[in-house]
């Protein structure tokens, strides 16, 4: 619906099947220049969200995904959807927003899973893209060279870049910075920031449901007369209470 009321279809770079997940980082970050923000993870995500929304106009959504091992999954379409689980950690959705948008660029839906990563060659491929592009190699290499690769030190990294702890250790292992026996076990011991919201923000997590492409578009169709309020709430999925603050 968000479709029809602006008008907007997503659009990605023409890239081919057969590239690296190096190189389309490279291909992807030439296409949005990011300047990510430095600061608390929650704030780097709804960077990266809105860059992606503007950027390609995929509808970003968070919403809470009932299977424990879910991170998030993609719905093709003339307005593409990308939702990330509600309930896991801002590091989290942010892997998992890049891992969509490797399978977005690869022309297919999916899934981005705990249990299926390892399973899959698509799964690994959507990981490493995420790695690489969340972690450029000449940083993570200097943070490695200047800090190590204890715990403390990926906790830099971690704060730097707004990543989750896992999106690290795939980057470090796909550079040879560390050995595969430390990610594995890693892997074993895998429990990633998935702690569930407490005292949540409801207005910021309708908000996060609805989309920020979405609520732009849809109330600026409303300001235009397009359709009605009651429209607007209907199409967002908003109490009357949210979409008063948000519409309009």
């Amino acid at each position: 619906m968000v479709h029809e009321v602006s008008g907007k279809s997503t659009t990605l770079p023409d890239v081919p099947k057969d590239l690296m997940p190096g190189e389309l980082a490279k291909v992807v970050r030439r296409y949005l220049s990011p300047e990510p923000p430095t600061g608390a993870p929650s704030r780097i995500l709804d960077y990266y969200k809105r860059l992606v929304e503007e950027g390609f106009n995929i509808i970003v959504i968070e919403y809470p995904l009932r299977a424990d091992d879910v991170r998030g999954f993609n719905i093709r379409g003339d307005l593409s959807v990308i939702v990330l689980n509600e309930s896991d950690e801002a590091p989290v959705k942010l892997f998992s927003l890049f891992h969509e948008i490797g399978h977005l660029l690869r022309g297919e839906s999916g899934i981005c899973s705990i249990t299926m990563e390892e399973q899959a060659d698509m799964e690994n491929y959507c990981n490493r893209f995420a790695a690489e592009f969340l972690l450029p190699e000449d940083a993570i290499r200097e943070y490695a060279v200047r800090y190590g690769t204890d715990y403390e030190a990926l906790r830099k990294i971690q704060r730097r870049f707004g990543v989750s702890m896992h999106a690290i250790m795939i980057r470090l292992l796909n550079l040879g910075l560390i050995p595969r026996k430390r990610y594995e076990e890693f892997r074993r011991e895998f429990k990633e920031e998935v702690r569930r919201a407490h005292g949540r923000n409801w207005e910021a997590t309708y908000k996060n449901r609805a989309g920020y492409l979405a609520l732009e578009e849809v109330s600026r169709a409303y300001r235009r007369g397009d359709i009605s309020f009651y429209e607007s709430m209907r199409i967002l999925n908003l109490k009357a209470k949210y979409a008063e603050t948000h519409i309009g």
